[in-house]
């Protein structure tokens, strides 16, 4: 299965497990896929563990929308849910993560240890991403400019400008069609 990567942001990433493709596509179907798309993402999920993904495949769906929305708002510049912050913080707080020191082969390092696995322990990892997101940077949220695509994205370009998800796909739809209109006049 074929994930799109192009929110620069892990939570923006997990947003756009939901797109349109000539009709509404959901990635992360079943849990399978839901444990397919969190490798991709370099989270760390036990495979021993897929029928908890299948189970908490209703609770990832409503996530999933709450974090769209919260993007929307973002983008918009609106307030963020005083609810859905609360719901943030109550996952990172069920799920922490312990710092563990480790020889790096070079040195001394220390690393970022989740505590407890499974389909929740990915959902915590989103939720701290989109804390980290918030905290940090907090602006520049975008929605693609194609009108049939909904994908998500945090603008990295230099003066905050980029208008598609990609130049690939719609930014260059979106050329060939402008290039198609003035022709035809």
């Amino acid at each position: 299965m074929s994930f799109i990567f192009l929110g620069n942001a892990l939570w923006l990433d997990f947003v756009n497990t939901q797109i349109i493709d000539g009709e509404l596509v959901d990635l992360i179907g079943g849990g399978d896929a839901f444990l397919q798309w969190a490798r991709a993402a370099d989270i760390p999920a036990d495979e021993r563990a897929t029928h908890g993904f299948d189970r908490a495949l209703t609770e990832t769906r409503l996530f999933r929308e709450q974090l769209r929305a919260a993007a929307n708002d973002l983008a918009a510049g609106t307030a963020l849910n005083p609810a859905f912050i609360a719901d943030i913080n109550r996952r990172m707080a069920d799920h922490p993560v312990a710092t563990v020191l480790e020889n790096s082969g070079s040195g001394w390092a220390t690393r970022a240890r989740p505590v407890t696995e499974g389909p929740e322990r990915v959902l915590a990892d989103i939720a701290s991403d989109f804390a980290r997101f918030v905290a940090t940077e907090g602006t520049n949220v975008r929605k693609c400019s194609n009108e049939r695509c909904c994908i998500m994205f945090y603008d990295t370009s230099k003066n905050h400008t980029r208008r598609w998800c990609s130049m690939e796909a719609c930014g260059n739809r979106a050329k060939a069609a402008g290039r198609r209109a003035r022709v035809a006049q």
